[in-house]
């Protein structure tokens, strides 16, 4: 009974210091990162380039399918007017629907997915990695209610418990297997601890098959916004992949996706900023008081916005001597594929607070015209940039298309009063300031290693 009171007492004394949470997500993310890339020094020594190719052929492939078929479930339960039992029960059926169609798909399609990546012999492991999608859809919604609820740090303490049970099962069994079978466990791992932690870590609400008429039409109005804008993040997102699986060799997919892996971890970092702290808190403020809510929105996300620009530019600048420094020579180049793609999450910085607070203004269509715009922006580069410079340089296109819908963003953030311009050239200023950075260390490390004074590590 002792101890039960005295956590309770440290709680009480505690959990007010932590505020909305968002200290203790950046704190995780930044933890995360740190163990990511220490456990990438084990496991890219015990694997190959080929290895990261065949896992980012595989996240590909489910990465596309989740977002043709993303219904944009998270956000309709968190701006939910009420988010009862029957809405529940309908989109947890709904999902279970769509993951089950996935799991089809992506099983029996397995051969057409291999040739389309020209990597016929990964038939296979295509076929298991449809699995995840149907453990996925056993799992409650107890973490989307969670999120609404502005839950942020049980979450995130259940986020970093997962992350966690991934990257050692990742080591273990690249110690054991010594190729990307070893990722494919961790996947797994995830999967079933996620589905777990959402019934026993986290208060769920009863599951049920339930198809309610209202909801259902709800959803589909809701989807039929959101389908679209998901298919042109597919063409953001992944035609980079297929480019570099179809004109480049897999080793060369390799290094890229390992440039990959480190631009995501400032990327997510980013999205689940925005979603777990910046839109619940933005989306309330508005429904309470619009007011509130124009002052609120530069608030809930200016400090995180400086900060990780400044991360992005230093990794613009200095990406070749960050992967000098933590792969051996097989991975030399990828330096120049994390200076690309991390131009995508800092346009980003700015372009995903202002569609998710469009929405919560009303503003369904933010997002899908947005992409919209994106799509214009990769269809007339795009080509062109191929045609003149070739496939590397359509890479460098689609890097900049977050980029290319903020003119789009800013004009409706001024119409619903939300836009502050000094606001934005702030994030720019912090990453100018973290590329000069980066750069002055990648150059001066070059004059050293050129001039013997350093070896060439």
């Amino acid at each position: 009974m002792s101890a039960v009171s005295s956590f309770h007492y440290w709680r009480a004394r505690i959990r007010p210091a932590l505020g909305d949470g968002s200290q203790v997500l950046i704190a995780s993310h930044i933890l995360q990162m740190a163990l990511r890339v220490g456990s990438s020094l084990i496991v890219t020594r015990l694997l190959s380039p080929d290895a990261y190719g065949v896992v980012g052929i595989l996240t590909s492939i489910s990465y596309i399918l989740t977002l043709v078929s993303d219904m944009g479930l998270r956000a309709y339960v968190v701006r939910h007017k009420d988010a009862g039992l029957e809405a529940i029960q309908t989109v947890w059926t709904v999902r279970l629907l769509r993951n089950s169609a996935l799991f089809a798909i992506m099983f029996f399609g397995a051969p057409i997915f291999a040739d389309a990546y020209n990597a016929p012999d990964i038939t296979l492991a295509i076929r298991v990695c449809a699995v995840p999608f149907l453990i996925e859809a056993a799992s409650s919604l107890s973490g989307n209610l969670m999120e609404r609820n502005r839950g942020v740090i049980r979450l995130t303490v259940i986020e970093f418990a997962r992350f966690l049970i991934v990257l050692v099962t990742t080591v273990v069994a690249a110690y054991f297997l010594r190729d990307y079978w070893a990722v494919v466990l961790s996947i797994y791992a995830g999967a079933i601890f996620g589905l777990i932690a959402s019934y026993t870590l986290l208060k769920s609400p009863p599951i049920r098959f339930r198809l309610d008429k209202e909801h259902v039409r709800d959803l589909w109005k809701f989807w039929r916004i959101v389908a679209p804008a998901s298919i042109i993040t597919i063409l953001m997102t992944q035609t980079n992949t297929v480019v570099m699986a179809r004109y480049f060799p897999i080793a060369e997919l390799g290094k890229f996706m390992i440039a990959s892996s480190l631009a995501s971890a400032v990327l997510t970092l980013t999205n689940e900023y925005v979603m777990r702290v910046f839109f619940p808190r933005f989306a309330h403020a508005n429904r309470e008081n619009e007011e509130e809510a124009r002052a609120v929105y530069y608030d809930a996300k200016r400090n995180i916005s400086l900060l990780l620009a400044f991360g992005m530019g230093g990794l613009i600048g200095g990406g070749e001597l960050l992967v000098r420094i933590l792969y051996n020579q097989e991975y030399l180049g990828a330096g120049f594929y994390l200076a690309l793609l991390c131009l995508g999450p800092l346009g980003r910085l700015s372009a995903y607070p202002a569609e998710q607070a469009l929405v919560a203004k009303g503003f369904i269509r933010a997002t899908l015209n947005a992409n919209i715009v994106r799509l214009i922006w990769m269809l007339a580069a795009g080509p062109v940039a191929y045609l003149v410079w070739g496939p590397i340089a359509l890479v460098v296109a689609m890097c900049l298309a977050q980029a290319a819908a903020l003119p789009y963003l800013w004009a409706h953030l001024k119409r619903f009063r939300l836009l502050k311009l000094k606001e934005e050239a702030l994030v720019l200023l912090a990453a100018g300031g973290g590329f000069l950075i980066g750069f002055g260390f990648f150059a001066a490390s070059e004059a050293l290693i050129a001039n013997g004074t350093l070896p060439n590590f």
